[in-house]
């Protein structure tokens, strides 16, 4: 069990927030109910840092997990989530004058992301990530693939910015990944830095049980990861709160020859604590009112769907013990999800024109951020149900 800061290195980590025996991936595919019932568990112990107001899973067990081709947290199937996307690069290129640049983008997943900025930049690039599928090289040679995680063995590629979505929060030891690439670009002058993670302040504020994930075994305030690029030999340029306050981008910049700085506003570790200190309570709050929805539902005899495979459906879930029989399907627009079967719980996953031989009188959102995008698909199937989000 982690007793330190892994982002400080401070002592005194203050426990506030347990799970017990959860699926260690939300993302990985299952192919029978048998597999998925039998995934993989761990525990949650949240740990939160005083010192520099870092969050972090103390019981995580890097061993337990394996990102391989079978992982998939695509989310672009989303027309909103794909304008976000969309949005987010030009706005990259735009900012960071990336025209005729190397790009570097750590986890590239399935290299979406990066396809876009060599495309309209134009940029050649690098997409690191052990789950990418497809060609190893792409757009006439101008971006290539390495299905690996980026370390110092990759320094000799010299980027000219470098970015990473949906990463650090799966790295255990955030200084670490700081360090080693502040390493690897060396002595350069003005290379940026763009990193796109959950802002654990969202969490904490709404008692959101199920944005906890095993795989997330780091957690970041904008604040916190400000403070760790300082740290790490960057200055901070900018910190922003985006996507309906789930997501922030934090930016930054080489400091060459001195330590880094902040040099935005963000929020103290101080800030933070009064959030920590009633989350355990406020989330067995929210628990409590979800059985009991659940409850009413199931007497009521009201056949019920959930909306969402990714992480935050399987966390529900599980958190809540739902067993097939009570939700028997969860839809996603994600095609490699559809027929496959939720961790833990054993839902099977479909698409959504399936609903209407399923006909739900319910369908449970997970994300607020897609509820009126949930509930255009399901006006056009004439459905009769009602769209409820948690």
């Amino acid at each position: 069990m982690i007793h330190t800061c892994p982002a400080c290195g401070s002592a005194g980590l203050t426990l506030f927030f347990e799970l017990s025996h959860v699926p260690v991936h939300q993302n990985l595919l299952y192919a029978t109910v048998e597999v998925a019932m039998q995934a993989t568990r761990g525990d949650i112990a949240l740990g939160f840092c005083p010192a520099c107001g870092f969050v972090t899973n103390t019981a995580f067990d890097p061993a337990l997990l394996n990102y391989s081709a079978d992982y998939d947290n695509t989310q672009c199937y989303s027309p909103l989530f794909s304008a976000y996307i969309s949005d987010l690069a030009d706005e990259l290129i735009q900012r960071h004058n990336l025209h005729n640049k190397q790009v570097v983008e750590i986890g590239c997943g399935k290299g979406d992301f990066i396809r876009m900025l060599c495309e309209r930049g134009p940029n050649s690039g690098l997409g690191f990530d052990p789950s990418y599928i497809g060609d190893d090289t792409v757009l006439g040679g101008r971006l290539t693939f390495i299905k690996d995680f980026y370390d110092e063995r990759y320094s000799h590629h010299a980027g000219d910015f470098f970015c990473t979505r949906h990463v650090i929060e799966h790295i255990e030891q955030p200084a670490v990944m700081l360090n080693s690439l502040r390493r690897a670009i060396g002595e350069r002058e003005n290379v940026a830095i763009f990193f796109e993670t959950p802002d654990v302040t969202w969490i904490l504020r709404h008692a959101v049980f199920w944005d906890i994930f095993y795989e997330h075994c780091s957690l970041f305030t904008p604040g916190s990861l400000a403070r760790l690029y300082a740290a790490s030999g960057f200055d901070t340029t900018r910190a922003a709160v985006v996507f309906g306050d789930q997501y922030m981008w934090v930016e930054g910049v080489t400091a060459v020859g001195r330590g880094g700085q902040v040099r935005v506003p963000v929020e103290s570790a101080a800030d933070t604590l009064p959030l920590v200190n009633d989350f355990a309570a406020r989330c067995a709050a929210r628990m409590a009112d979800s059985r009991a929805l659940l409850d009413r539902l199931a007497a009521d005899s009201k056949r019920v769907a959930l909306w969402g495979a990714g992480a935050k459906g399987v966390t529900f879930l599980n958190s809540l013990s739902v067993p097939a029989a009570r939700i028997p399907y969860v839809v996603d627009i994600n095609a490699r999800k559809q027929g496959r079967y939720i961790p833990g719980t054993g839902q099977q996953i479909i698409a959504p024109e399936s609903l209407n031989s399923y006909r739900p009188d319910v369908i449970l959102v997970m994300n607020p951020n897609y509820l009126d995008e949930i509930r255009a698909t399901v006006g056009e199937m004439s459905l009769d149900a009602d769209v409820l989000v948690l």
